[in-house]
């Protein structure tokens, strides 16, 4: 036979215990979120910790080729969704890509995630720049569907670096950016050879 259940009939303790209850059920996100965290230092190992993150756990590799130079990066940490991109950019002597895996349970970041496989030429083209002369192409590959345009400051040195890049990366936010080496103003477009021969 069903009881009528009355809260307030139940003594002050298991008030509080099916007040907490809801509190969990109802609001989730209100709890902090634990994740793994291990930033590396420019392409080193890092000594994984545990921290607290309001919104999700994120996991990703980068991978960088500078002129024939290859190296990978593994990172963990929170994240906000806008950094939860996967993507690659060309900027004709450097090649990137950017694999990212979040999640939002506990400590649920604690696989490394792959390199991106390398994509095939798709048939656009944008500029690149070298030294000071951005008149020269690189053909475009994989999912790089848009044209990029940074301007750069490196060591006191205002530089313009173009290329091509995916969707994902250029709608990403500016930690996404960052990682990817284009510390800046970054505009992407679409099109073929949209980002102009002008410096």
């Amino acid at each position: 036979m069903f009881t009528e259940f009355s809260y307030f009939s139940h003594p002050p303790t298991m008030r509080l215990h099916v007040t907490l209850v809801l509190l969990c059920v109802l609001f989730p996100k209100a709890l902090a979120l634990k994740c793994y965290q291990c930033i590396p230092e420019l392409y080193k190992s890092c000594k994984e910790t545990q921290t607290d993150c309001p919104d999700q756990c994120a996991s990703k590799t980068i991978f960088m080729n500078v002129d024939g130079e290859k190296q990978e990066m593994h990172t963990k940490s929170c994240a906000e969704a806008e950094q939860c991109v996967t993507g690659s950019l060309n900027l004709g002597f450097i090649k990137m890509t950017v694999n990212s895996e979040c999640c939002s349970s506990d400590l649920c970041n604690s696989q490394k995630v792959p390199v991106l496989p390398q994509g095939s030429p798709n048939g656009k083209k944008c500029y690149t720049c070298t030294d000071k002369d951005c008149s020269e192409t690189v053909s475009c590959e994989g999912d790089q569907d848009r044209c990029i345009t940074a301007a750069v400051n490196s060591g006191g040195v205002q530089l313009t670096m173009k290329g091509c890049g995916s969707k994902d990366l250029c709608a990403g936010d500016a930690l996404s950016m960052k990682e990817a080496g284009l510390i800046g103003d970054v505009s992407c477009c679409e099109g073929n050879l949209c980002n102009s021969a002008k410096c």
